[in-house]
């Protein structure tokens, strides 16, 4: 019975420590190729508590998976953002910007 009651414990702690996705979220994401795909889901999956990152290169949306309990959305949007890719609702990282390949950056009558 002892044993018992400690593997249920175990089992549950066990399960309430694991980071699951249990959110999703779609936001824009300004980018033009597949580089700029790579980095910005790069950028998303590098993030703890983000499982699941899909930029799509015709309506430059990102979506992602994330576990509310860990990452906030703006939170991944902040560090694409610091990528030198602007989102609606964080400006991109003019230095990150300038550091682009040429292809990867945006006029600058077009910046967020």
């Amino acid at each position: 019975m002892k044993n018992a009651l400690i593997i249920s414990l175990f089992t549950l702690c066990l399960a309430a420590c694991t980071s699951k996705p249990n959110a999703g979220t779609e936001f824009f994401v300004r980018g033009n190729c597949d580089m700029c795909k790579e980095r910005i889901e790069k950028t998303a999956l590098s993030l703890k508590g983000v499982s699941k990152a899909e930029w799509h290169t015709k309506n430059s949306c990102v979506i992602v998976s994330y576990d509310s309990t860990v990452i906030k959305p703006v939170e991944i949007e902040k560090a694409i953002a610091g990528t030198g890719h602007a989102t609606k609702n964080v400006p991109m990282d003019s230095t990150a910007h300038d550091k682009l390949p040429e292809c990867c950056k945006v006029d600058h009558g077009d910046m967020h």
